[in-house]
């Protein structure tokens, strides 16, 4: 595969079952809620945000987490609702911490940053090396 093919990084597969776990825990906890009828609005707060949580993750991981093409790298992290798409001519550094990665990018409102979760990139290491080798390229970092 050449540099300039776009790629795309999925979810790894632990990521949706997390989520699909989730979704059926709330259905679960709502059928249970219904049967034996609770008043307690925290319950069903706390429901309503197992029910959203689940489906942000499972839902979220049928695209893929980071696409790289010559022009920008798509960012689309769980903990945001957020999709992030990021010039290769706007990135101005990143940043690793063990399993996180930081990458901070200029906007017309100023700098902003997207953390993404490194455990969740399937093909991490070619993630990386590509980034890479498109940072070395396009910024000369």
């Amino acid at each position: 595969m050449t540099e300039s093919a776009p790629r795309s990084f999925p979810f790894r597969p632990w990521v949706k079952r997390a989520g699909l776990s989730m979704v059926l825990v709330a259905a679960l906890a709502t059928v249970a809620i219904i049967v034996m009828p609770l008043r307690e609005s925290f319950v069903w707060l706390y429901l309503a945000v197992l029910w959203l949580g689940g489906l942000r993750v499972f839902l979220g991981t049928f695209r893929p987490i980071v696409e790289i093409d010559e022009a920008q790298m798509v960012i689309r992290p769980l903990h945001q609702f957020v999709t992030r798409k990021v010039p290769w001519s706007a990135v101005k550094g990143t940043d690793q911490s063990g399993d996180r990665l930081i990458i901070y990018f200029e906007t017309p409102r100023g700098m902003r940053f997207v953390a993404l979760n490194l455990n969740l990139v399937k093909g991490r290491r070619d993630f990386l090396a590509l980034l890479e080798s498109r940072l070395t390229h396009h910024t000369g970092m």
